[in-house]
């Protein structure tokens, strides 16, 4: 055999089992078309069956329209008569909120004046605030100007009592001095002397003191010095209560203390602490 000829067995092969292939579908997919439109198998009607189920459905579903239908035009006409009043009451509602609006209007005006109002009053408020706080700062500085001025005239016044005082003390010293200087003029005239005569070795008049030690060798510690006017060589009495003890000379002078010693030859009795000293008029 060819090859000619075998291609064509191998053809005529595949082509039998194509064939045998569709013959077989064909035979899977035949139906009974008698049974698919007469049968009444309630599992699996058939067409006609199915027709008469459609068409039942279709007159219960007309009549289910019709239904739907009168109780939706009088659900319609319930409406319209709701719509009705529900307008009548918006209207109504309108005329409400209109006659409102105009009244809230009108509180607002009269709010927008209230607030301005008071605008201008709290304004004004914190304007005399403003005022009051600088019155009362001044009135501060015031009071304490005031304060300061009475501080000065009480002090003032303090001061002219006390120069007041210290005038009529100095007064009271300047008559007291012109009395001793008309005593000590007399005393000058009665001694030969004049304002212009040394009186470095004159011995104080009037001076007084106590003897505050008493030492060997007839020395004693008295209670005056320099600054009262002793001088060294200056005599100074000394006595008890009426007793006249005796003399001293002064040896040596401080400006508060001074040393004597006692004149053995008018000694009259023993010198004490506590003793007085005096001067004499030469």
């Amino acid at each position: 055999m060819t090859l000619v000829g075998k291609i064509f067995t191998v053809l005529i092969f595949i082509m039998s089992l194509v064939f045998m292939s569709f013959a077989v579908m064909v035979f899977a997919t035949h139906q009974n078309w008698r049974d698919l439109v007469k049968s009444t198998d309630s599992s699996k009607p058939g067409l006609e069956r199915r027709l008469e189920l459609k068409t039942a459905e279709l007159t219960s579903a007309k009549g289910e329209h019709e239904r739907t239908k009168q109780q939706l035009a009088l659900e319609q006409a319930s409406r319209r008569q709701a719509l009705a009043a529900l307008q009548t009451r918006i209207t109504t509602a309108e005329a409400t909120v209109a006659q409102q609006e105009k009244e809230l209007n009108d509180k607002i005006a009269a709010l927008n004046q209230e607030s301005q109002a008071n605008k201008t009053a709290q304004e004004r408020l914190t304007k005399l605030e403003e005022e009051v706080a600088i019155l009362r700062k001044e009135t501060q500085l015031a009071q304490l100007d005031r304060d300061t001025q009475f501080s000065k005239v009480v002090e003032l016044t303090d001061r002219l009592n006390q120069d007041e005082v210290k005038r009529q003390a100095l007064e009271e010293r300047s008559n007291q001095l012109n009395a001793q200087l008309a005593q000590l003029t007399m005393v000058l005239k009665a001694n030969g002397l004049t304002k212009d005569s040394l009186v470095a070795q004159l011995e104080p008049i009037g001076l007084n003191g106590i003897v505050l030690v008493v030492g060997d060798k007839d020395l004693i510690e008295i209670s005056v010095g320099k600054d009262d006017g002793l001088r060294e060589g200056h005599i100074m009495e000394v006595y008890r209560g009426d007793t006249y003890l005796g003399q001293i000379k002064i040896m040596k002078v401080a400006p508060d203390r001074a040393v004597g010693q006692i004149n053995k030859d008018l000694k009259r009795g023993q010198v004490r602490k506590g003793d007085h000293v005096t001067t004499k008029f030469s």
